[in-house]
């Protein structure tokens, strides 16, 4: 059965159904990954003006472990434009069924935040939120690692 908000996401044409390609799912992780651990080692160095880089690596990690979770469900954003990630880390925290929902609002803001950052008026990220949003992208990756073992165990079942 599908969820109604994922229903609405599909009657919208803002997610489409996508075969599940555990190749896909495995770039998108280890992408995240690589952005994660990238901006880990780069939080010891702040005060240099690169916050907003970090800040950037880190939302980047969460946006394609949400794009991941849409993969593992058999789905992908059919928008590439404008709202793009809204609905990604929507769709995820849908999917997720109430999991990491604390992470999830903080993620919109997150997403907010680096569109002013990237797209208009820069705003400061103080130590406290960058420190928040490297752990809730640990957690998110936590998450969708122990999903994508779960797939790889189901996969290995079928065959």
């Amino acid at each position: 059965m599908i969820l109604p908000e994922i229903q609405t996401l599909l009657n919208n044409n803002s997610i489409e159904p996508f075969l599940l390609n555990l190749k896909g799912v495995e770039i998108k992780i280890e992408k995240a990954d690589r952005l994660y651990n990238y901006a880990n080692k780069n939080l010891s160095g702040l005060g240099t003006g690169d916050e907003d880089i970090v800040y950037n690596n880190i939302y980047d990690s969460i946006r394609l472990c949400c794009e991941a979770i849409l993969l593992i469900n058999g789905y992908r954003a059919k928008t590439s434009g404008e709202g793009h990630h809204y609905i990604v880390i929507n769709a995820a925290a849908t999917l997720l069924n109430g999991e990491l929902s604390n992470e999830f609002q903080r993620f919109q803001q997150m997403r907010k935040k680096r569109n002013r950052i990237e797209y208009g008026d820069f705003i400061g990220i103080s130590e406290a939120e960058l420190s928040q949003a490297h752990t809730d992208a640990r957690v998110l990756l936590i998450k969708v690692k122990e999903l994508h073992s779960i797939l790889n165990r189901q996969d290995v079942l079928k065959i």
